[in-house]
């Protein structure tokens, strides 16, 4: 299909990303972009250790652009849309790459930003004269809609959810379930409540062992032991397999907007247990996971029966069929097209 407009990719992949089938940057290998700007420089952190000039420039520029170096990528932006006037920039990290520059480009293109944080986050950072910038406002939560369209309006803002690579995170039937509470990330996960309940479990159950997949910092919030175990730095090989193998996979989340383990997991087939005080379930229906309180009595409960439980065996195609990069990428393509 040919269109009267030019898409621009303008992201980077973090850190933790790379190599990996995490992260909402894999859009770009199912939405056709006309022009990659590529801004992983952006995300640079300031290194302790770097020779003071280094960290002198890091400063001035974060002072001067928002940004530890200076932001080449807005620049790219501008000298391109100095020479057309149907482009569509798409901001996939806005909260990293993202500044007002709607006045150095021409009039005639548009931009598109996929939000990735709650509301109350672009609230107190002042975030009201960006987010007016821009013509479409991808949110990544449902539950959240209501407060960006009262704010910013019904025609600027729509729910396109986040994807997940399918074709590899899926279920296999033929690897046998092993007595494993799993538990994965590290973004608004609360380990010190998950340890409180790894604990518990294996006090009532002798044969449960427990898996957890989370960087070392938080780590370290966990009491191990030969059933508690830790993992870091793993392939996504592995992690599928954790995946397709654990009992119950046990999310203890402060909020789970966008949750790449509660996609992936779902994907392969995984009975689930959300342990959250805040109900932002907007990407799985109720009868295919189990959820409680962050109360230490009732999540033992709970992922006990989990276990036990006949869970609806149709969530892995329910994924398939929503949340698929595939599908992901027809949707934000559609939104694109609305504003021409």
């Amino acid at each position: 299909m040919i269109y009267m407009y030019k898409k621009v990719y303008v992201g980077f992949t973090f850190p933790h990303h790379v190599g990996t089938n995490a992260g909402y940057q894999h859009i770009k290998n199912y939405l056709s972009y006309d022009y990659m700007i590529n801004c992983d420089k952006m995300i640079m952190k300031l290194n302790r250790k770097a020779v003071l000039w280094r960290r002198a420039y890091h400063f001035i520029s974060k002072s001067i652009w928002g940004f530890p170096i200076f932001p080449i990528h807005i620049l790219k932006c501008i000298l391109l849309g100095a020479f057309h006037n149907n482009l569509v920039y798409h901001f996939i990290h806005p909260e990293n790459s993202f500044v007002n520059f709607r006045l150095y480009i021409r009039k005639g293109n548009k931009i598109v930003l996929t939000l990735h944080q709650p509301f109350e986050w672009y609230e107190n950072r002042k975030w009201e004269n960006r987010l007016k910038r821009a013509d479409k406002l991808i949110i990544l939560s449902s539950s959240e809609e209501d407060l960006f369209v009262k704010k910013y309006g019904r025609e600027k803002v729509i729910f396109i959810p986040h994807g997940i690579n399918t074709d590899f995170y899926h279920q296999d039937l033929s690897i046998k379930k092993e007595k494993m509470v799993l538990t994965v990330g590290n973004w608004l996960r609360d380990y010190s409540f998950a340890n409180s309940v790894y604990k518990k479990l294996i006090e009532i159950d002798s044969e449960i062992q427990v898996v957890a997949v989370c960087s070392s910092e938080l780590a370290g919030l966990i009491d191990r032991n030969d059933r508690i175990t830790c993992l870091s730095g793993i392939s996504d090989e592995q992690l599928r397999n954790l995946y397709q193998k654990c009992a119950v996979l046990f999310l203890p989340l402060i909020r789970y907007t966008a949750n790449n383990a509660l996609l992936e997991a779902s994907a392969c087939g995984c009975k689930i247990l959300i342990s959250s005080n805040f109900n932002d379930n907007a990407y799985i229906p109720q009868k295919f996971i189990c959820t409680c309180l962050m109360d230490v009595d009732a999540a033992t409960k709970k992922i006990v029966e989990c276990m036990a439980s006949n869970t609806d065996n149709r969530l892995s195609e329910y994924i398939n069929e929503h949340y698929s990069w595939q599908v992901i990428a027809r949707r934000v393509e559609a939104e694109i097209a609305k504003l021409y």
